[in-house]
């Protein structure tokens, strides 16, 4: 089995780039037209940017925002061309609150199609989780030390 470069290196995201299927991305977040303010960047290179905060040690918007001038290799990732124009940490906010679990299970189920085609010939097999024999998250196992009340006299 081959190995996947370590995370946050260039050979990771190089590998994982050509996965991420853009055309859906932009298809899923059709941008109204008419008048109003231009995008300036496509709703595939902001999926990439929110991608990055997780595979790369800059795990919040602020700090992903600052090192993405500086890394080549996130800014290639990304596809962003320029070294100066990248999105603000408010842009990525608003992307990831319009990015909802139906647009997430529909790359989802793109990115598992093949990997599910290529599984037909196997047998099917069901799991279910049981949790009966693990204890439920009840008061009854803490140790509390019981303090000493006294009723108010009436």
């Amino acid at each position: 089995m081959k190995r996947l470069p370590p995370t946050g290196t260039a050979g990771l995201l190089e590998r994982l780039s050509p996965h991420i299927p853009d055309d859906l991305i932009n298809a899923l977040f059709v941008e109204p037209t008419g008048l109003g303010r231009r995008r300036l960047f496509s709703a595939a290179q902001l999926f990439r940017v929110n991608l990055l905060a997780l595979l790369t040690p800059a795990h919040s918007f602020n700090l992903l925002v600052k090192l993405l001038a500086e890394n080549r290799s996130w800014r290639i990732f990304a596809r962003l061309r320029n070294r100066v124009r990248v999105p603000d940490v408010r842009m990525l906010h608003e992307f990831r609150q319009r990015l909802d679990l139906t647009k997430l299970r529909g790359v989802n189920e793109h990115l598992l199609g093949p990997l599910i085609e290529g599984t037909a010939g196997f047998t099917k097999t069901v799991a279910l989780i049981d949790s009966t024999d693990l204890p439920a998250a009840t008061n009854a196992y803490k140790k509390i030390r019981w303090a000493n009340t006294v009723r108010s006299g009436r």
